[in-house]
C-alpha cells in the first residue's frame, strides 16, 4: 500500500479538531490522528473520527469503539498483525 495524505477530525463540544497525517490504512490514519491531537484514551469510545483520504478523495467515519475492537482482534495476516502491534504501541505510548 502507498502512503496517502489523510485529514483526521472529530467534534468535541463546540469545536472541531483536525490534523493531516500520512498513512497507508484507515486505521493507521485514525491512530496517528488521535496521537497528534492528544485525544485521551479514556474518551475514545465516546468519539467518532472523520477521515478524508486524499488522491482520490474518500471520506470515512470510524468510532473510537470500532478502532479499539479492531486493534484487539488478531490480525488476519502477519503483515496486518505487525500493523496492529505498531498502532497499538503508538496508542499506548
Amino acid at each position: 500500500m502507498a502512503l496517502r495524505s489523510c485529514v483526521v477530525s472529530y467534534h468535541d463540544t463546540n469545536c472541531k479538531y483536525s490534523v493531516e497525517v500520512m498513512a497507508e490504512t484507515l486505521y493507521e490514519a485514525v491512530v496517528l490522528g488521535i496521537k497528534a491531537m492528544n485525544v485521551r484514551k479514556e474518551t475514545l469510545h465516546l468519539k467518532s473520527f472523520d477521515v478524508l483520504i486524499k488522491q482520490p478523495e474518500v471520506y470515512r467515519e470510524i468510532s473510537g469503539a470500532a478502532l479499539s475492537a479492531w486493534l484487539a482482534m488478531p490480525g488476519k495476516t502477519a503483515q496486518e498483525q505487525a500493523l496492529k502491534n505498531r498502532l497499538g504501541s503508538i496508542m499506548r505510548g
